[in-house]
């Protein structure tokens, strides 16, 4: 476990209550936000990109399991990031289990112009928001449609833009909140949460991913 003041990450099994427990302290999340692999980019190419993304989009993911996971450790909201074959049994599994649930989208604006000219670019990608009777929200009458770039971060393939991360952070997310992220990756959610000065949780199997969480984090956090 890598202590950053108020951040906790972890090289672990995020479907594993004891490595969750360890780092909540007894809290509960504010939100738990993040973006468990879609297991639907990887595949040969046939050209001159490559469609392998490897472990970043290869687990296997048990919605319902993670999806009961979720409501027990947020004592608010859950986002989760999924691909157009998932965001049906996501909702269906939230609503389930009595939340209200919202699809949003991201509007990339530099999407890649890959196959462009054949057929419409893959510029959308979806996220199920789910909420908690009484779950704080400060958006107030804001569409869940965000426009804006996407993000380079070496040494992780599939990272989400820190901007995107950080309109969840401030609709949900009191500032003396907890955010929870079990497929952090490359920490996006995290450096979102602590320049919002909110406290981050951060799990992922893959080591290198975790170690790259933690040197982008201490960089906002000054070292």
């Amino acid at each position: 476990v890598w202590r950053l003041g108020p951040h906790r990450l972890v090289c672990g099994d995020a479907l594993d209550p004891g490595v969750v427990a360890a780092l909540m302290d007894g809290r509960q999340a504010r939100m738990v936000f993040t973006d468990p692999p879609y297991n639907a980019i990887n595949r040969a190419s046939g050209g001159l990109r490559s469609f392998d993304k490897g472990v970043a989009d290869s687990a296997p993911v048990d919605v319902g399991s993670f999806a009961e996971e979720f409501v027990r450790v947020s004592r608010g909201s859950v986002y989760v990031w999924c691909s157009d074959e998932q965001y049906t049994a996501w909702t269906l599994a939230f609503k389930s289990r009595g939340l209200t649930t919202r699809i949003c989208a991201w509007w990339k604006t530099n999407p890649s112009p890959m196959n462009g000219t054949r057929l419409w670019l893959s510029a959308l990608e979806l996220c199920v928001f789910a909420r908690k009777p009484g779950a704080y929200f400060a958006k107030h009458c804001a569409h869940p449609v965000w426009k804006g770039p996407v993000a380079r971060v070496k040494g992780h393939p599939t990272p989400k833009p820190v901007w995107l991360m950080r309109e969840a952070v401030l609709a949900s997310v009191p500032e003396t909140g907890v955010v929870l992220d079990p497929f952090m990756g490359s920490g996006t959610t995290g450096v979102a949460s602590a320049t919002e000065g909110r406290s981050f949780i951060g799990v992922d199997q893959e080591l290198s991913y975790v170690e790259l969480a933690r040197h982008r984090i201490a960089e906002i956090r000054g070292g």
